[in-house]
């Protein structure tokens, strides 16, 4: 795994690109499944159903890593029991696009609906996250000197858009920002995909939004990253591209 640090992202309206210097970081990056297993364990009907709530194992591993289930405690027992508390809440607040106004923005949802373009009269966009091998160097990419320490490995450049989810009506859609996000074990999001996104929800005027009233501005809801928790694309496992020769 590469060293984070030397990361270098690029932001753009609607997006962002990350340049790793190797293999990416991707979630969930470990293969013990002990801490989630030692998690589950001797919780009960409540906590099995809290665990089928997402789609994978590799979903709860990425909520561990994450720090979503509770920074590591000085006690392993309470820890344990920060984290079973913590994965029951977020599944709790699982919801369709359609049910979020029952929350208040800066609080974590978890929305599962269908990718889809922002602009749904013209969605010429159907990749909304991807990873590819990368030729060129970082000065060439990122207009700056900052030299790799080893030429020969591999390079993938992560791209990622901001997208809709909706709901199985189309009738109602919360926007996905991507900024700060990860795509968990998945290595492309497709439009129509069904997932899951886990993140703070905010709001923020929009025509295609929803309004109370006539005389009200129309909002919509917006899943972002919060301050120290990253959002998190729930997808299926999928290898990345083979690196270029």
């Amino acid at each position: 795994m590469p060293d984070r640090r030397s990361v270098k992202v690029q932001s753009f309206p609607g997006g962002f690109r990350r340049l790793w210097p190797g293999p990416p970081f991707r979630l969930p990056a470990g293969r013990d499944t002990s801490l989630v297993r030692e998690v589950l364990s001797h919780g009960g009907t409540r906590l099995r159903r809290a665990a089928e709530v997402f789609a994978s194992f590799e979903h709860l591993m990425a909520l561990a890593e994450s720090g979503w289930l509770g920074p590591p405690r000085a006690s392993a027992r309470v820890s344990m029991a920060e984290s079973r508390e913590r994965l029951c809440a977020i599944a709790a607040r699982s919801r369709g696009p359609a049910s979020l106004a029952e929350f208040r923005p800066g609080e974590p949802v978890l929305v599962t609906g269908r990718v889809q373009s922002l602009d749904a009269a013209a969605p010429s966009r159907t990749l909304f996250w991807h990873w590819e091998p990368w030729a060129y160097n970082a000065e060439e990419f990122f207009a700056e000197e900052d030299p790799w320490p080893l030429p020969k490995e591999p390079r993938y450049v992560e791209t990622a858009y901001d997208f809709l989810l909706i709901d199985e009506n189309a009738r109602s859609a919360v926007r996905v920002c991507v900024a700060g996000a990860h795509l968990v074990a998945a290595a492309r999001l497709l439009a129509g995909t069904r997932i899951g996104v886990l993140g703070f929800l905010d709001e923020e005027v929009s025509p295609e939004g929803e309004r109370a009233s006539v005389r009200e501005v129309p909002m919509r809801h917006v899943l972002r990253s919060g301050g120290s928790l990253p959002l998190l694309v729930l997808g299926k496992r999928e290898p990345l591209p083979a690196p270029l020769a």
